[in-house]
């Protein structure tokens, strides 16, 4: 299903004469799929150094000569030679990349013409049910989610540590020590771990900073390295609410909270439970898999949260069909009243955006699926 989704996706995308970049993290199932998504497609592996060579000693005359379709494996081994793509004149629908490590290539994208370039973020892992949209609060929806489909929550949370140390390694020495301008491994380790501690939270650059030694505005550069790499997802608050003074940094979540929990040094679920990041990290595992959900069908979400000085929260915004669905995640009691005030907010907000003001959602752990007060809906985290 996920890949003729997206190959679909890709292919319209194409049809506008777009350059996809496909951003994988490197899990095998994302392997997988970037081997049948090019399928057909010249090869253009430019990890290999006699081709790194030659892109970079004549970026346009290399671009030129491209047997299309092609597909450049690695593109993040050669930036320098995205601005010769778009400069080429080529039918950029022909041509298919991959990174990842995309922080550079982003900002280059932005200086050629616009909406040349499509960044493709692709799934981890295929669905548990291979059907299953994606998450949207809607009645239908939510009452078709099955018992059959949980998942045990601190299980899913910790996943394998020997995958995470293996791929947290590969991130640290491959996509960032190789690809960026950080030069001491030890101090962006340091800095991965202080960034762990902050999972779920609103990113604080001053305290990133502080906790590794270093300044406030690298502390920033290297979180927007991360999220280069998928390691790290930054989900952005709402701009702007009449009468409300919000938070302007987004707040940071892993794309595997197991990696997360690799970082803090837990191990097991008991250890997990106990720990004053249970709530942030449990927190993560809901973002992240709804997150997936959507990317399983190449949709890049539409999340934001809202957060006012009176810290009023909300945990995530879906916007989906035109409407903006708010969504309160807690990991134990809760008030349902509470919670529709807070949703109440968005009525100007969602009218200002053209959109309509959706049902309402809490995700908590353990018990039944079930309506409450009104349009707010409650959800196992199971079932996610």
């Amino acid at each position: 299903m996920s890949i003729d989704v997206l190959k679909e996706k890709i292919g319209n995308l194409q049809q506008n004469n777009r350059l996809v970049i496909l951003r994988s993290c490197g899990s095998d199932y994302q392997n997988t799929l970037m081997r049948e998504l090019t399928d057909g497609c010249n090869l253009v592996d430019l990890s290999l150094p006699n081709l790194r060579l030659q892109a970079e000693q004549n970026p346009q005359l290399f671009a030129d000569g491209l047997r299309l379709p092609a597909f450049l494996a690695g593109l993040q081994y050669a930036p320098f030679l995205l601005p010769a793509l778009l400069n080429s004149g080529l039918p950029l629908g022909q041509i298919l990349a991959s990174c990842s490590q995309s922080y550079y290539l982003e900002e280059l994208s932005a200086q050629g013409p616009y909406g040349s370039v499509s960044f493709m973020e692709l799934p981890m892992q295929a669905a548990g049910t291979a059907e299953r949209q994606p998450f949207v609060v809607q009645a239908d929806y939510l009452y078709s989610l099955t018992a059959a489909e949980r998942r045990q929550i601190v299980t899913a949370m910790l996943g394998a540590e020997a995958d995470y140390a293996a791929w947290v390694r590969r991130v640290l020495q491959q996509d960032i020590m190789e690809r960026t301008t950080v030069s001491d491994s030890g101090k962006f380790y340091r800095f991965l771990c202080a960034v762990a501690s902050m999972t779920g939270c609103v990113v604080n650059y001053t305290i990133l900073a502080n906790n590794v030694g270093i300044t406030a505005p690298t502390a920033k550069q290297w979180l927007q390295f991360l999220a280069g790499t998928g390691l790290v997802y930054l989900l952005q608050p709402v701009e702007r609410v009449d009468g409300k003074r919000l938070v302007k940094a987004p707040k940071v979540y892993f794309r595997e909270t197991g990696a997360a929990a690799y970082l803090l040094q837990l191990h097991e679920g008991a250890s997990l439970l106990q720990s004053v990041y249970f709530k942030n990290l449990y927190e993560n595992y809901v973002v992240s898999a709804l997150r997936e959900g959507y990317l399983r069908w190449g949709q890049e979400p539409d999340f934001h949260f809202y957060r006012d000085s009176n810290n009023k929260e909300i945990t995530l915004i879906l916007r989906t069909a035109g409407r903006l669905c708010p969504v309160n995640i807690c990991n134990g009691g809760f008030s349902v009243r509470r919670a529709q005030k807070s949703f109440a907010l968005l009525q100007d907000y969602a009218a200002g955006q053209g959109a309509a003001l959706g049902s309402g959602c809490i995700i908590g752990i353990g018990g039944e699926l079930q309506q409450l007060d009104g349009e707010t809906y409650y959800v196992p985290a199971e079932y996610v």
